[in-house]
């Protein structure tokens, strides 16, 4: 999976319009309700990265972890800690895939990867990695661990310009992995899911916003990072897939953006038509964004290094924020 940065100016302000247009009844106020601040708020913090979880297959997923690790320290990349609320969100995504039959990343409800990690509770930037294998016989004839090992490796054998899953197992922006396994009925399923954590803790709303509000995200960073732009991104609520779509779906990326968001402090500077301000304190930020029709939006917060001024971007958070539709 990859994640391009979109910018206000080509396709967006035309989705944000349409958006716009077909929610008219249920547009927000021009700005965000002062009682916003003291709205339910999920915290999450350093602690969300320790779940407790007594996953399946622990040993095979250890082992795994210690091959994606030597070859990202061959590729010259930092070592990542193992996330145990990913590997959670990527079981649950291999049960459902090798039960159904199905692979590629969508499950059978047409929840793409950064739905289901939403739903989990995660919040940072996350990016799978994905594995099938199938037996006709309807009997896996290789232990586990061997199966994971091979489709690790077959991955790592990729090349230029199709080497996505490679590409993102030596990725140094990563900094975690959360490993997924099920086997069925003589299928064998197996995630990767990389994150990044560079916040240390986030809020976003407790529950489900009502169409016409405005729903507020807050956080603070490491130390080492600051927030350049954000993005609002947009998609609506998923379907039912069936098992001819889900088998012919290819990659994935995040949906379109609706709407940017810059640091306050350059307001005085020229911004694209539809881009609007967060508040950035130190390492605190804090925005408001209003949420117009059903479906699920996420706060894609971008960071660079503290003090690199105009050096490069990336995304650290992946927010899910959703509208239940009219209030």
């Amino acid at each position: 999976m990859t994640l391009q940065r979109q910018r206000v100016g080509g396709t967006a302000p035309a989705l944000a319009a349409l958006l716009l247009a077909g929610s008219a009844r249920h547009r927000p106020p021009a700005s965000p309700p002062p009682e916003l601040a003291s709205g339910p708020a999920l915290h999450l913090g350093p602690e969300r990265t320790a779940i407790s979880y007594d996953e399946p297959q622990a040993a095979d997923k250890r082992a795994l972890l210690e091959r994606i690790n030597r070859d990202r320290a061959a590729a010259g990349a930092a070592p990542v800690r193992y996330e145990p609320r990913a590997a959670l969100a990527g079981d649950r995504f291999c049960v459902d895939a090798a039960l159904a039959g199905s692979w590629g990343h969508w499950d059978t409800q047409g929840r793409p990867p950064y739905l289901r990690w939403g739903l989990a509770g995660g919040m940072d930037f996350e990016s799978e990695n994905v594995a099938a294998y199938s037996v006709s016989s309807g009997r896996l004839d290789r232990p586990l661990r061997d199966l994971m090992m091979e489709a690790h490796e077959t991955m790592m054998a990729e090349r230029p310009p199709l080497d996505g899953h490679r590409r993102t197992i030596l990725d140094p922006m990563f900094t975690h992995v959360g490993i997924g396994v099920a086997a069925a009925a003589g299928e064998f399923r197996m995630t990767e899911e990389f994150t990044r954590v560079v916040f240390d803790w986030m809020e976003v709303p407790a529950g489900p916003v009502p169409a016409g509000q405005w729903a507020r995200f807050r956080g603070e960073t490491l130390p080492e990072w600051e927030v350049g732009e954000v993005e609002i991104r947009f998609e609506p609520p998923p379907r039912r897939m069936s098992l001819a779509e889900l088998r012919k779906a290819g990659s994935y990326r995040m949906p379109p953006v609706v709407r940017t968001l810059h640091p306050r402090e350059e307001s005085g500077l020229f911004k694209p038509k539809g881009s609007a301000e967060f508040e950035a304190k130190g390492r605190r930020v804090s925005l408001a964004f209003p949420v117009e029709r059903r479906g699920h939006y996420y706060v894609v917060c971008y960071v660079r290094r503290r003090g690199g001024g105009s050096g490069p971007m990336g995304p650290g958070t992946a927010a899910l924020v959703t509208c239940s539709g009219a209030p």
